[in-house]
């Protein structure tokens, strides 16, 4: 965590990104019926430059996935998120001013603690990060501080 990997925005230039902060949650924080693939919700903080203003790519794209203990997870609009409807200033897929850090913030929904998050871009370029299993870092703050109520 804390390493700065460069991949290419959609227009193939330069994006550098970083993760700044790892935050977990109960899955089922707001739905105990839910069904949900894994416990935990996972917030990641990133911060994200890129010198010519371009984007990480689309959500359809799949681009964020998680591995451990043999499972695999992509990141996916998760609704049962304690932080859900709470972070859309801090989009990951946003369009990024052009030399100016961006902090992003995504979610993922995996069995267990630990792992590797995953980040390709259309390009073919990828960046790895081990994930700690406890709460680490800065940045899910804005995901973090809602985790009590139903912020829709």
């Amino acid at each position: 965590m804390g390493d700065t990997v460069t991949l290419s925005d959609t227009d193939g230039e330069p994006l550098q990104v970083t993760l700044t902060g790892v935050a977990y949650r109960d899955a089922l924080a707001k739905d105990e019926t839910a069904s949900v693939q894994g416990k935990y919700a996972v917030a990641l903080a990133f911060t994200m430059k890129s010198a010519s203003g371009g984007t990480l790519g689309e959500q359809t794209g799949n681009m964020i996935k998680w591995q451990g203990n043999g499972a695999q997870v992509e990141e996916w609009d998760y609704t049962d998120a304690p932080w859900q409807g709470c972070i859309d200033d801090y989009f990951i897929y946003a369009d990024l001013e052009p030399g100016k850090a961006y902090k992003a913030i995504t979610d993922i929904n995996p069995p267990s603690k630990g792992g590797t998050v995953i980040i390709t871009d259309e390009w073919g370029g990828v960046a790895r990060w081990n994930l700690p299993e406890a709460d680490t870092g800065k940045g899910t703050e804005p995901a973090t501080k809602f985790t009590t109520q139903d912020c829709r």
